[in-house]
């Protein structure tokens, strides 16, 4: 007689989830669009430098750090490096403001345009990688680095029709922050292309992503 060996059926395992992620960019670009449109309509004279300081310190401050540090936890090296760059850079902003207030520490003059003109250099730096994911990032950072150039050389003793151009330039670098703030919303929240950002510039990077 003959017998019949069973063979222990095995569970399948069961499906593995892969987590999406946020991208840090939403709120890298909110915070500063936020800050830059703030700061500029101060400079232009449309309203007191007050808000600067907390909009400045929170919105482009903290908020652009944390999409900075988001970023380094999903291995983006690129908005690691420029949201912790500008992120950084407003949080001097007011360090600056306050020195000036209080009369200590004060940050002024060929100190302030020294410091402006670093990140003016900096941000054109990035518009070399931001070319090779889109047209409208490096638009952005040419006109950061523009904006700020102009303004370092009002803050080095130059006319004053210098820094408001720098400051028109800012907030056309405000505006299209926004614009990539809402492509990437549409995109991510509702799985829709449907805001152009134009082809990249260079070659060296299948990451349409600003």
């Amino acid at each position: 007689m003959g017998y019949v060996r069973l063979v222990p059926l095995t569970q399948a395992p069961p499906p593995t989830r892969t987590l999406r992620t946020a991208d840090p960019g939403l709120v890298g670009l909110l915070g500063f669009a936020i800050a830059t449109l703030t700061a500029q309509l101060a400079h232009l004279g449309v309203q007191n430098e007050s808000s600067v300081f907390w909009v400045g310190a929170i919105f482009g401050g903290v908020v652009q750090i944390i999409a900075g540090m988001l970023s380094f936890t999903i291995g983006d090296d690129f908005h690691f490096l420029v949201y912790n760059a500008f992120g950084w850079y407003w949080l001097c902003i007011p360090g600056f403001l306050l020195g000036g207030e209080l009369g200590f520490f004060e940050v002024a003059g060929p100190a302030r345009g020294v410091f402006t003109l670093m990140f003016a250099v900096l941000a054109l730096l990035f518009a070399f990688r931001g070319a090779m994911h889109n047209s409208v990032l490096p638009i952005t950072l040419l006109c950061v680095s523009a904006g700020l150039a102009l303004q370092s050389v009002t803050a080095f003793g130059g006319v004053e029709a210098f820094g408001a151009a720098g400051s028109i330039l800012l907030i056309a670098a405000s505006a299209f922050a926004t614009y990539m703030l809402i492509e990437k919303f549409i995109r991510r929240t509702m799985g829709r292309a449907i805001v152009p950002l134009g082809p990249s510039w260079l070659r060296g990077s299948r990451d349409p992503e600003s």
